[in-house]
């Protein structure tokens, strides 16, 4: 007689182990899974106290000093940190802005960390300050007027705000008040968006 020995139903032993194996491998990469959701998290929920620069996406934390630029068409300016011109809206007041919404989106306010005391560079007189924005964030005023940059200035030495919707212009970093008439400027004065 033939001695048939039949197939086990058992898996062979090596397949045990790497089962084994792999269960500790899944439970490690799942709880680093979840660290990395819950870092993720925990870093999107955090509240961002900066906001302006001149492309919109915000100041730093650092101490914000404001210059000034010759222009062309306009003169002496006030620029922000980076060398981007400023503006003033003519419906705000020395302790409230009107520029909100969408109208921030296009004319981002300069904002500074509250408790932040913006300079002036020694060559500017005229009194700078904050005032706080409707959304709890605190804004830069040069001469009791809240400040902005525009979205339409690609680069440091543009005005294309200048005049815009008969609202908006440039702060004179020569006179004693800022200007209070639009100027016609070939850089840009007649395109953009007035709120």
């Amino acid at each position: 007689m033939n001695n048939l020995t039949l197939p086990s139903t058992d898996r062979p032993p090596e397949r045990h182990l790497t089962s084994r194996l792999r269960y500790p491998w899944l439970i490690a990469s799942l709880a680093a899974i979840a660290l990395l959701s819950a870092a993720c998290g925990s870093s999107a929920s955090s509240p961002t106290t900066t906001q302006a620069t001149p492309t919109g996406s915000g100041a730093t934390a650092r101490a914000v000093k404001l210059a000034s630029a010759t222009l062309p068409s306009v003169g002496s300016v006030l620029t922000g940190p980076s060398g981007m011109t400023l503006y003033y809206f003519t419906t705000d007041s020395p302790s409230s802005t009107t520029c909100t919404g969408q109208c921030a989106v296009v004319w981002p306010p300069l904002e500074v960390p509250a408790g932040s005391t913006p300079t002036l560079s020694s060559s500017i007189s005229g009194t700078v300050a904050t005032i706080s924005r409707p959304d709890g964030t605190t804004q830069v005023t040069y001469k009791g007027h809240p400040l902005y940059y525009y979205r339409g200035d690609t680069a440091p030495g543009t005005d294309k705000g200048q005049g815009v919707g008969g609202t908006w212009f440039v702060l004179s970093t020569s006179n004693s008040t800022p200007a209070s008439t639009p100027t016609t400027s070939p850089s840009g004065g007649g395109g953009g968006v007035g709120f």
